[in-house]
């Protein structure tokens, strides 16, 4: 490359035509260097939220519930994301593969699998709120240990199937792409736009169709459930008054429960529909958007803990105090090592007082 390309390259007059030919989407290495930093924020911010949003769960026990299990489930998927994608920005710098080879195609199959699960969990969590809401006496029998673990290993399982048919078949190759300047699979086969419809396909409809399913069945049950309950309090019914107000307790906070987690579905619904939405238009159109709908899609693995942040008091009083915790034992070095059993015991005392939102 010569001295004029390199000032093309570097100040964004150009940058259409990869070293070896192959014509990029990036009309400007400015587009890149924006994507690029994008990806390096959104990893950075979800990596640590993640896992503060793990070390939460597994702290407090007010928060070891059995939906928690799939909050957990989804948050391990979105650090993996995190952790993967520094490469990915990385990668789309350069015209040229600066990592190696395996780690490429590592990065490349860790997003397809950690998304697909991402989705799926987000399914799992839309039926449990439906099971939770609208048949207690279910709940316990269907969501077991042993059935969650099931349910948890399905949903790695199908995504994890889906992402090793590059590896033993000629659909699609992993590596680095030069049109896209990313570690997904190879855009010189012929199979390339066939296999990520196939994951759109094996992702979207079926899992979108249980989200809306649940939460449609959720809204309609919780509308006529609480018209119930008012008509109940306008009687002046005083029998059982105290136990009835318990029950209007648990469910406002069952139905809090359910409106927070359904707005982590609204927020991934936003973030993955641009994506899946692209697949399905014209290849050129195709090519243009897919790298910006795939930055996108991969920005809500770092969404989910700023909204558990903000709207769980659970996770909010959690991260408060792992925050807390973490300034003391910077600020006073060695004498919280003597102090260690007195702070795990002022962790079971905050985390008995903290009120069973997640359930």
């Amino acid at each position: 490359m010569d001295f004029s390309a390199v000032l093309n390259e570097t100040y964004g007059v150009t940058s259409a035509n990869s070293s070896d030919g192959v014509k990029s989407i990036y009309s400007a290495y400015l587009e890149r260097q924006i994507l690029s930093g994008f990806g390096f924020v959104v990893g950075a911010v979800g990596f640590f939220g993640n896992l503060a949003v793990i070390t939460a769960i597994l702290s407090f026990k007010r928060l070891q519930t059995r939906t928690n299990v799939f909050v957990l489930n989804l948050a391990v998927a979105d650090v993996l994301t995190c952790t993967v994608s520094p490469l990915q920005a990385l990668t789309v710098l350069h015209d040229e593969l600066v990592i190696p080879p395996w780690s490429c195609k590592l990065v490349a199959f860790c997003l397809v699998t950690c998304i697909g699960c991402s989705i799926n969990t987000l399914a799992c969590i839309a039926v449990n709120r439906l099971v939770r809401i609208t048949t207690m006496a279910m709940y316990h029998k269907l969501y077991t240990p042993f059935k969650l673990f099931l349910m948890i290993s399905v949903s790695w399982c199908v995504p994890i199937a889906v992402a090793t048919i590059p590896l033993f078949t000629d659909h699609a190759e992993y590596g680095f792409n030069n049109v896209y300047k990313s570690c997904t699979w190879e855009s010189k086969t012929s199979y390339d736009l066939t296999y990520a419809k196939l994951i759109a396909i094996m992702f979207f409809p079926l899992q979108f169709t249980i989200l809306f399913a649940s939460y449609l069945k959720i809204y309609v049950y919780v509308r006529k459930k609480t018209q119930s309950m008012l008509r109940l309090s306008s009687s002046g019914d005083t029998i059982g008054s105290g136990s009835q107000a318990i029950q209007r307790q648990l469910w406002r906070r069952q139905v809090a429960v359910t409106k927070n987690l359904f707005l982590v579905v609204c927020v991934f619904l936003l973030c993955m529909i641009p994506y899946f939405a692209t697949i399905g238009l014209p290849i050129p159109v195709i090519r243009s958007l897919l790298s910006y709908a795939a930055a996108i899609l991969m920005t809500n693995s770092s969404l989910n803990p700023i909204i558990y942040g903000t709207k769980h008091p659970d996770f909010r009083m959690a991260f408060a105090y792992i925050l807390c915790y973490r300034r003391k034992r910077h600020h006073l070095g060695p004498k919280v090592t003597a102090l260690s059993g007195q702070n795990r015991s002022d962790t079971r005392t905050i985390a008995a007082n903290m009120p069973q939102q997640m359930v």
